[in-house]
């Protein structure tokens, strides 16, 4: 009866906690272009918030993997999530990633919450160490490699492109891989939906009930394939959840995985104001 509990309030909790960690870039770029990027934390898809200040210590900066997997940081410039690069990149494929460290949330029986463990909040009814993970590839002057693209940059829990993204079109598959830890994540779930979807159902984006236009199960090596079945900006998801090694000190681990691409050429204009509570 006590693990029912738990697993109920963990259930809850994953729903409360109900943002999610993506990059928005573009998917191209000519070589006189420098590169503008966010790291994008919301409940809102494909709407970014700033990024509360007593959260930021939790957020790596925007990484970029260069084709021959050389990794640096990208420049904070304007608002806390907005990113850009030190200089204009040359012809080739990059991986843009962004990072969520392990950060402790407790429950209490209110429904409000806390950064911290048990040992920190002893009266809360559930605890999650949270870590978040979001990639996406930029294509600049052409340079299409699908080794830089589809090589594992090593995030706990990744989404694998096993082809160019920017290639991707509708009613087409487009496979990816998920790894836990460097290897094949068999039999979890993937979803992934689009924001010229997520906007016509704002009411339920706003409400943490964000629209899914895909689910698929990955078979022993990893593998699934993305059925994209409209144009738009498009966000790959994928969650994993195992038992915190402590029960003393927090019931689980949390870890969430996104991929972010443009699937055509339509799109949500994201600098126009939304609805957003």
């Amino acid at each position: 009866m006590k693990k029912l509990l738990v697993a109920s309030l963990l259930c809850t909790a994953s729903l409360a906690q109900a943002h999610d960690l993506w990059v928005t870039a573009p998917a191209t770029l000519s070589p006189s272009e420098t590169l503008k990027a966010d790291l994008s934390y919301s409940h809102d898809f494909p709407y970014p918030d700033e990024i509360p200040a007593d959260r930021l210590h939790i957020f790596e900066p925007l990484h970029i993997t260069s084709p021959d997997g050389t990794r640096k940081d990208l420049v904070q410039q304007g608002k806390n999530y907005q990113y850009v690069s030190e200089s204009q990149l040359t012809k080739g494929s990059y991986v843009l990633t962004a990072n969520y460290r392990p950060t402790f949330w407790s429950e209490f029986a209110d429904d409000k919450w806390a950064q911290g463990d048990l040992t920190k909040n002893p009266t809360a009814v559930a605890c999650q160490q949270a870590q978040m993970f979001g990639k996406s590839i930029v294509v600049v002057d052409g340079g299409e490699n699908l080794e830089a693209i589809s090589r594992p940059i090593g995030q706990e829990l990744e989404i694998v492109p096993l082809a160019n993204p920017n290639s991707a079109k509708v009613g087409k598959l487009f496979p990816v891989r998920i790894l836990f830890q460097g290897k094949p994540l068999a039999d979890e779930i993937v979803t992934a939906t689009a924001d010229t979807i997520a906007l016509m159902d704002e009411e339920a984006t706003h409400d943490h009930r964000e629209p899914q236009i895909f689910s698929g199960k990955t078979d022993k090596e990893g593998k699934v394939n993305i059925i994209p079945l409209v144009e738009g900006f498009w966000k790959v998801k994928v969650k994993h959840k195992t038992p915190f090694a402590n029960q003393k000190q927090c019931h689980e681990n949390s870890l969430s995985a996104t991929l972010a691409m443009q699937i055509g050429t339509k799109r949500v204009d994201i600098s126009k104001p939304h609805a957003h509570d």
